[in-house]
């Protein structure tokens, strides 16, 4: 019988796989993205808190990155106060999604300059730093448009203005970061950098968009994007003393969007809403705002920062109403800086003296609302009616000085046929009041206005003249044969500006934004003709935009009782109210709140620009300003009254005192 041959079967060769394509084909780990940040992210030494990321210090976080993973939710939108560790949330979604389930991915920042800073410092150092993930950066090139990392992740760089960046290729995990800066305005024939963005994630049916940003007013980006989503959620932290979970909010004012101080706890309870709150108002001394706290809107007791801290490491996200059987697609997170457990950012006390250094100013009070608070900035008499103008009226007569008044200021708008002006009276703490406006004719009158007018003062036998005065000089061009306003008003200042009891300067809007309201412009030794101003004339630029700032506020704070008011006599007229009322703030299309002329005749509000910037300018002769000045005795004076009362306890205590029996055994 013949033998048969050996079969041996076919041997497979083995394969080779490199390791980018064991990488990519890794599963991901069971993770959430909170977990995974603990486990892999590490700090560099420029944070204030370097090592393990321990996500204890920014426990709000954490719902908020998972939200992220959730296979139902598109888009999380995140409306946060500066340095609460928003961008490390980004940071770590993308981080998360590059390491475990390999995807494009893009990161658009406001600007170039702020996309370069990111990927080579923020992104490159997630990864270089962590032990867990330096296997990422191995022979990656971190610059401000494209990364492609060892396992198959694509990270594409853009910033705002860039619509060419944004229009490439399709993208899975998309972070939109500040999408309330300028940047983000810029639009194109297409459609906005928001959209244009969004559209690169079409392609993916499991797609992430994260949209952060700190707010700046109720029609910037990142308020829209809040109200469209389907739910939006606060951190309800618990009261040490009660146990009643609530969100924190700065005051009643500042309660965005509980304005009626209710709010729904986690069982659809209506509750109060709780405050910062402190003795001594806008003139605490430095005792009473260090013993600042939060008060428990339920059970009225004080938190202490410390207590305020260990109730955030405590509390869970609720949502502002009922959630229903609405798909959920879009979801909204709202977090202040009095959460922050990061450094001295969340301490109460200096929260507080921030709020009170910035009172008397709304550009800087404006920072603290959005910076701090996370609330869009309400510029209240920019949206009112001619009757709610009038609502700032009090109970005064024209032309009569208010008794806590110590000086009267002057705005005048010339123009071609006459004069428009508001005279104001103005106390130690800035709240003012308008006891005169109206048109005058000629320089003459002017001249009489100025100089010679005298207003008595409510129950005293004193009358007030007025202490400055500023002059627009910025009207109709100058020709030789029609002489305008501004010649004119130039030799009226150099003739009357010192000397006669009234101090009177030239003045002119800045073409730029100045570090000021006021600052001095050219000294000017001849008129528009060439006619000589011997001596010369001190030109005065004013900063409109932040002085219109500041008139509106304080209006705004006198139809709603607050301090810093800017109140009006009680035969103001619609006449008034309609000329304040001829200019709004908007948005332009680059992004910037700008004032935008909607009325015909604006020249009371003109005039209230001047009366309120010759109040405010702290420079005269390399002195400050008079009323800061008082404002300081005023403080200085509560707290000697603080330590004298101090004192008097304190002795007061020691001469009870009896030495304890126990302390002799």
């Amino acid at each position: 019988m013949p033998q048969q041959a050996n079969t041996v079967p076919n041997k497979i060769p083995e394969v080779a796989w490199f390791d980018q394509e064991l990488m990519a084909w890794r599963p991901p780990e069971d993770l959430t993205i909170a977990e995974w940040t603990e486990k892999k992210r590490v700090l560099s030494d420029q944070s204030e808190e370097k090592g393990p990321l321990r996500l204890i210090r920014t426990p709000y976080l954490v719902p908020i990155m998972n939200a992220a993973q959730d296979d139902f939710i598109e888009q999380i939108v995140v409306c946060k106060s500066a340095q609460i560790a928003g961008t490390e949330g980004g940071l770590s979604i993308i981080g998360y999604y590059s390491d475990q389930e390999p995807c494009p991915i893009m990161f658009v920042l406001a600007d170039e300059d702020t996309a370069t800073y990111m990927s080579r410092e923020r992104l490159k150092k997630m990864y270089t730093k962590s032990p867990h993930l330096s296997y990422l950066a191995e022979n990656t090139h971190f610059n401000k448009s494209e990364i492609t990392l060892p396992n198959g992740t694509y990270i594409a760089m853009g910033w705002a203005s860039s619509v060419a960046k944004l229009a490439s290729r399709p993208i899975r995990v998309l972070v939109l970061d500040e999408i309330d800066k300028p940047g983000y305005y810029v639009t194109s024939k297409e459609a906005g950098p928001i959209s244009l963005a969004e559209e690169r994630t079409e392609t993916f049916f499991r797609r992430k968009i994260f949209k952060l940003s700190t707010p700046t007013i109720e029609t910037g980006n990142i308020i829209k994007e809040l109200d469209s989503c389907d739910v939006v959620y606060d951190w309800h932290v618990p009261c040490s003393h009660c146990g009643v979970k609530q969100p924190l909010r700065w005051s009643r004012k500042y309660a965005w969007p509980f304005e009626d101080g209710k709010y729904r706890d986690e069982n659809g309870v209506t509750r109060d809403l709780g405050q910062v709150q402190w003795e001594g108002g806008r003139n605490a001394t430095d005792e009473e705002i260090e013993q600042a706290g939060y008060v428990c809107g339920s059970c009225g007791e004080l938190w202490t920062t410390a207590e305020k801290n260990n109730a955030v490491e405590k509390g869970v996200m609720v949502t502002r109403g009922n959630i229903g059987k609405k798909k959920i697609r879009k979801v909204g997170f709202h977090i202040n800086r009095i959460y922050s457990l990061l450094g001295n950012s969340g301490n109460i006390p200096k929260m507080v003296r921030d709020y009170i250094d910035c009172l008397s100013d709304p550009k800087k009070l404006q920072g603290f609302v959005n910076s701090t608070l996370a609330e869009p900035w309400k510029m209240v008499v920019t949206k009112s009616s001619e009757e709610a103008i009038l609502k700032a009226r009090v109970d005064l007569e024209p032309q009569m000085v208010p008794g806590d008044a110590i000086a009267l200021t002057c705005g005048i708008d010339p123009q071609k046929v006459g004069f428009w002006f508001t005279v104001r009276a103005w106390a130690r703490n800035f709240n003012s009041w308008l006891i005169h406006y109206g048109f005058l004719s000629s320089w003459d009158d002017v001249d009489n206005l100025l100089f010679n007018t005298m207003y008595p003062q409510v129950g005293s036998d004193k009358k007030f003249r007025i202490w400055r005065a500023a002059i627009d000089t910025g009207g109709t061009k100058f020709n030789e044969r029609d002489p305008s306003m501004t010649e004119e008003a130039y030799l009226f200042v150099r003739i009357n500006g010192v000397g006669r009891g009234c101090q009177v300067w030239a003045t002119k809007g800045s073409a730029r934004p100045l570090a000021g309201k006021m600052h001095k412009g050219k000294l000017l030794d001849q008129t528009p003709s060439g006619a000589s101003l011997e001596g010369g004339v001190q030109l005065m630029l004013i900063d409109t935009d932040q002085m219109k700032d500041t008139v509106y506020y304080r209006l705004g704070n006198a139809i709603t009782g607050d301090q810093v008011a800017a109140y009006l006599h009680k035969g103001v007229r619609e006449d008034y109210a309609k000329q304040i009322l001829a200019e709004e703030k908007q948005l332009n299309e680059k992004g910037q709140q700008v004032w935008i002329k909607v009325g015909h005749d604006n020249h009371y509000l003109d005039c209230e620009v001047l009366a309120h910037a010759v109040a405010d300018w702290e420079w005269i002769g390399g002195g400050v300003n008079i009323l800061s000045a008082a404002l300081d005795i005023e403080r200085k004076k509560r707290e000697a009254i603080v330590a004298t009362k101090k004192n008097r306890d304190v002795r007061r205590i020691k001469q009870s005192y009896s030495r304890p029996d126990w302390l002799d055994r």
